[in-house]
C-alpha cells in the first residue's frame, strides 16, 4: 500500500533528530511543546473533574451523543505532555468516535518514576466507576506510551477482581520497552527504539528491568482480559511491542483483534486533522469497533 500525499508531505517535514537516540528528557519535552498544545474548537466543552483523587480532564461535544465514555491514557514518552497540552488530541477522540472522553493527569517521569502514572491512571479509573459510570459503558483507549499504561490497569483490574471497561483499543501503542525484536525504525520519523529505551529508563528509574512485564506488558499475563483491538502500523518502531502482545492475548484465551495498516508510521491516528486519510480510515474503523462493544 502506498502512502498518501498527505502524510508523505507530514512524514518529509519531520526533524531528522525528532527522536534523537541522544536526547534527555528535558531536550523531550522542549520537542514536543512543538507538536503539542493545539487549541480545541468551541464545541468542545472541558472541565476538570478529580476522579479518585487524581485531576482529570473531561471532554464533551455540545449537541453530541457522548457516549460511550473513552477514558484514555494519553501520549508523552512518560515523561513529556501533561494533561493542559493535550486536550486537542481528547478532542480528536470525541469528534471521531462520538464518545465523551476521561483523560487522568497522571504524574510524570522522571520526577514522579514508575509506578506513580500507573498507580494515577488506576486511581482515577476507579473514581469514575464510583461516580456512578457502569463499567460496561466505558472503553479504554491507550495511546503510545499510554498503551503500557492501559494494559497495566486492566491487569491490576483483574488482580484485584475488580470491574474491567467493556474492551481496549490501542493506538500505536507501547508494549515491550526493550524494543526486542526485527527493527522497523528506518522508516518511521517519530521513534527510534535506543529514544525508546532511553524513556524506559527514564520511567523505571532503574528499579526494575525494561522488559519486566510490570512495565512491558507484551510479556505479562493476559489472561481474563476484555477485548482488545490493536491497529498495528507496518513502520511502527514498537510494532514487535504490539504483535508479541496479540500473540500473547491470543495464547491466553483473550478475544484480540489484531489488523496490519501498510505504510503506517508510529502514531499515524493524531494526523487525521492534518487531512491524512489513513488516519481517517483508522478511526473509522475504531468507530465502528466501539460502537459494536457498546451497543451504540
Amino acid at each position: 500500500m502506498n502512502q498518501s500525499p498527505e502524510l508523505k508531505a507530514i512524514l518529509n517535514a519531520i526533524p531528522a533528530d525528532f527522536a534523537d537516540p541522544a536526547a534527555d528528557y528535558q531536550s523531550v519535552r522542549k520537542t514536543f511543546e512543538g507538536f503539542h498544545g493545539h487549541p480545541t474548537g468551541s464545541d468542545l466543552q472541558i472541565t476538570f473533574p478529580t476522579y479518585g483523587g487524581v485531576r482529570c480532564g473531561e471532554y464533551e461535544l455540545r449537541g453530541g451523543l457522548n457516549y460511550p465514555i473513552a477514558f484514555h491514557c494519553h501520549g508523552g514518552a512518560f515523561v513529556s505532555t501533561p494533561l493542559d497540552a493535550y486536550h486537542f488530541y481528547a478532542e480528536i477522540i470525541a469528534w471521531q468516535t462520538g464518545c465523551r472522553v476521561v483523560m487522568p493527569d497522571y504524574r510524570l517521569a522522571p520526577e514522579h518514576p514508575w509506578p506513580a502514572a500507573p498507580d494515577d491512571c488506576f486511581q482515577s479509573y476507579l473514581g469514575l466507576l464510583k461516580s456512578g459510570i457502569p463499567p460496561s459503558a466505558i472503553v479504554l483507549f491507550g495511546e503510545s506510551c499510554g498503551g503500557s499504561l492501559a494494559l497495566a490497569l486492566l491487569t491490576k483490574l483483574r488482580d484485584k477482581n475488580l470491574p474491567m471497561p467493556a474492551c481496549f483499543i490501542s493506538l500505536t501503542g507501547w508494549f515491550d520497552l526493550s524494543v526486542a525484536g526485527r527493527s522497523v525504525e528506518a522508516r518511521d520519523p517519530f521513534l527510534t527504539a535506543q529514544w525508546v529505551r532511553n524513556r524506559g529508563l527514564d520511567y523505571t528509574g532503574g528499579a526494575l528491568p525494561l522488559d519486566d512485564p510490570a512495565v512491558s506488558p507484551a510479556y505479562a499475563d493476559l489472561s481474563g482480559l476484555p477485548p482488545l483491538y490493536l491497529q498495528i502500523g507496518q513502520y511502527d518502531t514498537v510494532r514487535e511491542g504490539a504483535l508479541t502482545l496479540g500473540a500473547a492475548a491470543l495464547q491466553d484465551g483473550v478475544d484480540v483483534l489484531m489488523e496490519s495498516w501498510p505504510g503506517m508510521v508510529h502514531g499515524w491516528h493524531g494526523l487525521v486533522n492534518a487531512g491524512v486519510p489513513e488516519a481517517a480510515a483508522a478511526w473509522k474503523a475504531i468507530r465502528h469497533y466501539v460502537e459494536s462493544a457498546c451497543d451504540v
